[in-house]
This record gives structure tokens, C-alpha cells and sequence, in this order.
């Protein structure tokens, strides 16, 4: 039988040659080893690289630099189908893959000749948090720290990392002279730090590094100007809330799934004659659960969609517009887990066996609703500009 639950078929997926095409013909894998990653706390070595020769770590970099140019919007389709299958695989993907936005303001030359010189398939890690305190020396920084959550259960090509420039004037606005610079991997040391009640396949951990001289080239602002080729890098500063997002609603719609397994089997404690799926009550709140799942998703593409449309045309977002887009986020975090709470509640004691992906699931998103993007304040600041309110902090 068909539903509205079930990915395409087989045959489908066989014939599409298409980013979203290859990605689905590896699903059925991260799906059956999404139990065996959370126990060795690493997404399989061998899902990684089939990924990667999917094309989905490149698939938002330039065309011009060897990338597939996903827009906002194309990429977290990508994003939440793998999600589906598996959190902390869609997790990886979304870090790995949105990274860059946050080197764009690196110099151009440096990006297009040193970094994509030999092609777009580089595996990221780091974080973007100026965690590291740096020192001005001739030629560039010498830069010392301790990052956390720098996802990424693969060997990294380049690292990233923020990091405050110590003995400097404050900027005009006030606020300390923060960069960002990309490193190699040879220069931190991984701290085994992840340890934690969601996403345990993703290895966030943490990283160090102690004195390591960074050329001034492969530095720039925090929140500079844009310097890689394609649209969605000429966006607002945090733009990849929208691949956050995905990996939620791709949860969720899992977990749809994992209920509707159990409403053609699970037998009430009580009424054995019967299934969970007969009951009216059920299908009334199962018909609800993937209602809401299914507004949750069309928000991330609406809001997602007007703002990459503005980008698209060489355009400012309004206002209203992006605080939607970034109140969009803090909304679909916390939705989200509602949504989860009560998907676990009618599963009934199933679905808190290790053996279920429900509780899996559960945790994921507990997991990612914990991040800056879902609660960011914009919910007050869209409030204030659908106030007619000047919008501070």
C-alpha cells in the first residue's frame, strides 16, 4: 500500500540522475545503519564518501568553482530527505555543506585559486563562534583556542574557526575585531568531547590549537562582504538556518513514518481484537501530526523561497521578510518538538525501546532545537516590525 508517507519508489529513484536522485538511492543504507553509526558515534565511512560522490558536499558552492549551485531552498530538500533517513547524517550533510557561507569574506583570489584551485568536492569542518584569540603578526595572525561542536564525522580537508583579534581598536560600532580564518586540519588537535543526548553520529566535538600562524589571506571580517560566486552567499549574515530546519522537518517526517509502522501493528494493552491504526482518536491526532509536519515544511520553503528570490535578483530582503525568514527558524525548532512529544506519546511504550528510531529521532531533535539558530530573538523582532516598530539588538 501507498502513502503520503512513503518516499518515491525504487524504480523512480533508479532512472533520476538528478543531486536529489543520487541522494535517494542511498537512503535504504543510512536508514539501516543509522542504529550502528549512533553506536559507534560516527556516520559509516562508507556513507560519507557515497555521499560525497553524490555531489551533496558541493552541491551549494559556485558552478564556476566545481559546484552544483543549490539555492537556499534546493539544498534543504537535499537536507531533509537524508534527515528522514537518518538526523545525524542529515546533520553532517547541512554543516558540511553550509559552511562556506561563513567564509565568503575571505579574499577571492585566495578562495578560487587556493582553496577551490583543485575542485569543489572539500570536506569542512569548525566553528564559526570566536572562541580563539589571535595576536597581529607580519604577514598574519598567530591564533590560539578551544572550539566546540565542530561537526563532521569525516578527516576534514580545511578547518574553520572564528577568533578575536586581541590589541586592535574595536570596530566603529564598538564591537571587538572578530575574523574568521581557515586552517588545515594538521594545525588542531580533536578533543572527544561529544558525548551527548542527541546527534551522537555527528562527532561535534571539540578542537584546539595553540599558536598556529595563520597567512592574513586566509582570514576575513566575521560578517564581511561576500567574495564567493553565487547568490545565496550575497544573503544576510546566518543565512543557513533553512538546512537547520531541514534536518528537523526530516525528522519528523521519519518519524510519521515510524507511526504509521506501528498503527498497522501495535495492539493496545487492552483491546488486543484490534489495531492502534483503527481507532478514530488516533487517526484524528496521526491526521493532525502530519498536517502540522506538512505547514512546517511549506513555511521553510515559502520564507526560504522570498528571501533567495531577493537574492536572486541582486536585492535586499525587507525587514519583514527576513526577520520571517529567521522567526521562521525559531518557530519550526520549537514546533518541532511538539510535534515530536506528542508522535512518541501515541506510539505508546514502543516507541521508547533503543530498538524503535523513534526515540532516535526524539533525541535528534531535541538536539538541534538546542542551537543558536532556533532561538535567535527574531520571533520579537518580526513582532516588532508587523508592529510598525524600529527593530534594535
Amino acid at each position: 500500500m501507498t502513502t503520503l508517507l512513503q518516499p518515491p519508489a525504487p524504480s523512480a529513484r533508479a532512472t533520476d540522475d538528478s543531486l536529489l536522485g543520487r541522494v535517494r538511492a542511498h537512503l535504504p543504507e543510512i536508514a539501516a545503519r543509522s542504529a550502528e553509526a549512533e553506536a559507534a558515534r560516527s556516520v559509516p565511512a562508507e556513507i560519507i564518501t557515497a555521499l560525497r560522490q553524490a555531489g551533496v558536499f558541493r552541491m551549494s558552492l559556485p558552478t564556476a568553482w566545481g559546484g552544483s549551485q543549490l539555492d537556499l531552498v534546493e539544498s534543504a530538500r537535499v537536507i531533509r530527505e537524508i534527515s528522514r533517513a537518518d538526523g545525524s547524517t542529515g546533520w553532517t550533510v547541512q554543516a558540511a555543506s553550509m559552511a562556506w557561507f561563513f567564509v565568503r569574506s575571505l579574499p577571492g583570489e585566495t578562495l578560487e585559486r587556493e582553496v577551490f584551485g583543485d575542485g569543489a568536492d572539500l570536506m569542512l569542518r569548525g566553528a564559526i563562534a570566536p572562541k580563539g584569540t589571535a595576536t597581529p603578526v607580519a604577514g598574519g595572525y598567530r591564533i590560539s583556542g578551544r572550539w566546540p561542536l565542530a561537526s563532521g564525522s569525516f578527516s576534514p580537508d580545511w578547518m574553520l574557526a572564528g577568533f578575536v583579534v586581541e590589541g586592535v581598536p574595536p570596530l566603529p560600532d564598538g564591537r571587538p575585531d572578530m575574523r574568521v580564518a581557515l586552517i588545515r586540519p594538521e594545525h588542531v588537535t580533536f578533543l572527544d568531547t561529544w558525548d551527548a543526548v542527541g546527534l551522537r553520529a555527528t562527532q561535534s566535538t571539540d578542537f584546539t590549537m595553540d599558536d598556529v600562524f595563520v597567512p592574513e589571506r586566509f582570514t576575513g571580517p566575521l560578517s564581511g562582504g561576500n567574495n564567493i560566486p553565487a547568490p545565496f552567499y550575497d544573503l544576510p549574515y546566518t543565512a543557513t538556518g533553512a538546512s537547520h530546519d531541514a534536518v528537523i522537518v526530516g525528522c519528523l517526517e521519519g518519524a510519521l513514518g515510524d507511526l504509521a509502522e506501528l498503527a498497522a501493528t501495535k495492539r493496545p494493552a487492552f483491546n488486543p481484537r484490534v489495531v492502534i491504526g483503527e481507532d478514530p482518536v488516533f487517526q484524528e491526532r496521526f491526521a493532525e501530526l502530519y498536517l502540522r509536519t506538512t505547514a512546517l515544511n511549506a513555511l521553510l520553503e515559502r520564507t526560504g523561497r522570498t528571501v533567495m528570490d531577493r537574492a536572486l535578483a541582486g536585492e535586499e530582503p525587507t525587514p519583514a521578510e527576513w526577520f520571517g525568514y529567521t522567526g521562521s527558524h525559531q518557530h519550526i525548532h520549537h514546533e518541532g518538538i511538539r510535534i515530536l512529544n506528542e508522535i512518541m506519546t501515541l506510539s505508546g511504550s514502543s516507541g521508547l525501546y533503543s530498538s524503535s528510531p523513534l526515540q532516535r529521532r526524539w533525541r535528534d531533535v531535541r538536539c538541534v532545537s538546542q542551537h543558536v539558530a532556533g532561538n535567535n530573538g527574531s520571533m520579537r523582532r518580526l513582532g516588532a516590525v508587523l508592529s510598525g516598530q524600529e527593530v534594535t539588538g
